[in-house]
């Protein structure tokens, strides 16, 4: 269970949020960033789809399922640096009187990042999918106070940080970890998280195939290339 990783955030909370505001620049994840306006982008336009049916059906089933890519979020990154894994996914949406097919909705991302230039600890990154979605609207770097929920382990109230990767790319609201180490050592093959802000859920994903996600990353860091070759999509 990830309970690793809730002590781990928690024995930082009063430190290293305001450490890491400095030393985390949103600009660093630039690859991040344009990989989450592609998503966006594929994602309202598989929403109004409706010249390809089949295409539109096989994007839905593939959101809705749920996959991991895999990265160095910085485009200048050195071998070991800024490796990160996030698992997409949105849930179904069942059809409104008057609509053609089903579709979803609450497309959110969950990122697991590596250290990376000054930063030396590792970062657990949630964003949404899509230009509606729950999270607040504040500056860039700016501390934010949230409820963790992870699993069937109880909720923690930590404050986090809000992010932007860029101009047009979803926001990030990431939590610090001590390290790579700490997060990839509670990782569980199936796991549930739920982000809450002033009462109100701002995030809800479960991933699958953690392990997997895991080993991917252990490539990364060591300097190797990821043994998937297909690591920017399934």
């Amino acid at each position: 269970m990830m309970k690793t990783v809730i002590l781990a955030t928690t024995l930082m909370v009063a430190t290293v949020p305001c450490h890491a505001k400095t030393e985390v620049q949103g600009e660093s994840f630039d690859v991040l960033g344009s990989v989450m306006e592609t998503n966006v982008k594929e994602i309202n336009a598989a929403n109004i789809m409706t010249s390809n049916k089949e295409e539109a059906i096989r994007y839905r089933e593939k959101i809705i399922a749920g996959w991991w890519e895999f990265m160095q979020v910085n485009s200048k990154a050195k071998p070991g640096e800024y490796c990160a894994a996030t698992f997409l996914r949105a849930k179904l949406a069942k059809r409104a009187k008057g609509e053609r097919k089903d579709g979803f909705s609450d497309g959110m991302a969950v990122t697991l990042f590596g250290p990376g230039g000054n930063y030396r600890g590792a970062l657990l990154g949630f964003s949404p999918l899509g230009k509606d979605h729950a999270f607040p609207k504040l500056k860039s770097r700016q501390p934010v106070k949230v409820t963790l929920k992870q699993g069937d382990v109880a909720p923690v109230t930590l404050n986090a940080i809000y992010m932007e990767v860029s101009p047009t790319a979803p926001p990030l609201i990431v939590f610090a970890v001590p390290s790579i180490e700490a997060l990839m050592g509670g990782m569980e093959d199936t796991w549930r998280f739920e982000v809450v802000y002033e009462g109100k859920s701002i995030a809800d994903i479960e991933w699958h195939d953690g392990l997997k996600a895991r080993d991917e990353l252990k490539q990364c860091l060591a300097g190797k290339s990821f043994d998937d070759k297909r690591h920017l999509r399934f």
